[in-house]
């Protein structure tokens, strides 16, 4: 029991870089935004700031796509799997997590292949002369992270991985 528990710890250590990743880029975003209008405003705008939005919003995403399937709380179409025979409900889970595993493998092998290609053409970012891997290590990053989340979410969060019986009408309203 002891090893299960250090394993769910490295879920929570992983869950809180996300979580970090996350809250950097947003207070990033919120700080750039604020100059950029400011900059408007007293007609000197920052050429910097919107390629600076612009990339902390791509890293913003592609972490939290990845971080949405911790807890498995990404969005899944279930009503038409609930009211479908029992064998169909068994089949929709493996398909669920070897797609959703295969589409994050897609996005680490193609993601490494981006960054490759990235490095070996010197690309930079054109207003902060910065090297453009940099924002594309995100997509091999989101893929791991991904994986990983799959796995958390099988392990620590089965029941929600698990496509119910029946679907109550409450549960359907936003």
């Amino acid at each position: 029991m002891k090893n299960l528990n250090n394993g769910l710890n490295i879920f929570k250590i992983i869950n809180f870089i996300e979580d970090i990743l996350c809250a950097i880029t947003l207070i990033g975003l919120f700080f750039t935004i604020i100059l950029q209008i400011l900059g408007r405003v007293f007609s000197h705008p920052f050429p910097w700031t919107e390629e600076t939005t612009r990339y902390l919003f791509i890293y913003m995403m592609f972490i939290a796509l990845a971080a949405g399937f911790n807890k498995a709380e990404s969005s899944r179409v279930i009503i038409f799997i609930s009211i479908g025979p029992k064998w169909l409900k068994k089949l929709a889970k493996i398909i669920y997590i070897v797609f959703v595993i295969g589409f994050f493998l897609f996005m680490f092998i193609y993601g490494l292949m981006l960054v490759h290609q990235q490095i070996s053409m010197n690309e930079t970012a054109t207003a902060l002369s910065m090297p453009i891997f940099i924002i594309g290590t995100c997509v091999p990053i989101s893929g791991i992270l991904g994986i990983i989340g799959v796995i958390q979410s099988l392990i620590q969060y089965p029941d929600k991985v698990n496509i119910p019986d029946k679907i109550d009408p409450k549960d359907m309203e936003i």
